[in-house]
């Protein structure tokens, strides 16, 4: 019996023994080499970088609605109130490239939805009159016999309740929207192009909008702001804490957003005048962006200042 117990304690030695460094040589390959471990000491900042820059380019979205009680007559409405609008744009110097179809759109309305104002555009067609009743012509008297004839009383109209009723008016219509999207290059006639479109037709126009063609300089300016900002603030951090900087552990840049354009909503509508133009100021185009910066600090302080 002592040697079985023996034989069994040997043996779970020897086993031991050999799974040991096999354990060891596992734990070896699952944990990473500690020169590879990230920085444990390090800073993070955000800067930012903000600028802005006159427009060279402007865009507005321009077109016509109109009503009327069949989808024919409005869609040939639109169609010739467009024509003309297209017509004053290019006459206005505006290349075929920088005018594009943006929405077009057929519905149905009620007559109770319809706008005032579209409504004022639209007559509906007037009663056709009654015809007069004929008159028999009198018989004519012979030549140098009897006396003259006596002329035939006009008629005379027919009474109100005999008056053909007038047709009565719509219950629906139809709504045809057309709008382009335009871009105007020469700032100085963004004032004259929106008022030979309004004169051509145009009932609708908003979305007047000032940006940049080209926008690499201005982001490139913004980063190195952001670039500069973010150095100032991690050396104010670490001054505050008695360290110094050192390498660039990592940076990545967040794009905030992208040029703002300053829309300026305009509503055309009838009482157009040719004799004042339409003031238009275009301002500045901003960007922003920011940039986040992870520092490694050189030195750290036993206890933090307070």
């Amino acid at each position: 019996m002592k040697n079985q117990r023996s034989l069994s304690r040997t043996c779970l030695a020897g086993l031991l023994l050999s799974v040991t460094p096999l354990l060891a040589a596992c734990a070896a390959q699952a944990s990473p080499p500690l020169a590879n471990a990230p920085e444990v000491n390090t800073i993070t900042v955000v800067g930012r970088g903000d600028v802005s820059a006159r427009p060279d380019v402007a865009r507005a979205q321009m077109g016509i609605e109109v009503i009327a009680p069949t989808v024919h007559e409005a869609t040939r409405m639109a169609a010739a109130r467009m024509t003309e609008i297209l017509g004053a744009l290019k006459n206005a110097g505006l290349a075929e490239k920088d005018i594009q179809t943006s929405n077009y759109s057929i519905q149905l309305v009620r007559q109770s939805d319809v706008p005032p104002w579209m409504a004022m555009g639209y007559a509906p067609p007037a009663p056709a009159p009654a015809p007069a009743p004929a008159q028999a012509a009198p018989a004519a008297a012979p030549a140098g016999r009897g006396p003259k004839p006596t002329p035939t009383p006009a008629p005379k109209p027919p009474p109100a309740d005999l008056a053909p009723a007038a047709p009565p008016p719509p219950t629906h219509f139809y709504q045809v929207s057309n709008t382009v999207m335009v871009v105007i290059r020469k700032l100085d006639q963004v004032g004259a192009v929106l008022d030979a479109a309004v004169a051509a037709g145009a009932n609708n126009v908003w979305g007047v909008s000032f940006g940049l063609d080209e926008t690499d300089p201005l982001e490139a300016r913004a980063r190195e702001k952001a670039i500069a900002d973010a150095r100032a603030r991690a050396e104010a951090l670490a001054r505050l804490q008695g360290v110094s900087l050192g390498h660039v552990v990592s940076i990545s840049e967040v794009v905030e957003h992208g040029p703002i354009y300053a829309p300026r909503p305009m509503a055309a509508s009838g009482g157009y005048s040719a004799d004042i133009g339409t003031p238009v100021s275009s301002g500045e185009v901003p960007f922003g962006t920011q940039v986040k910066v992870v520092y490694a600090l050189e030195s750290a302080p036993a206890t933090p200042r307070k």
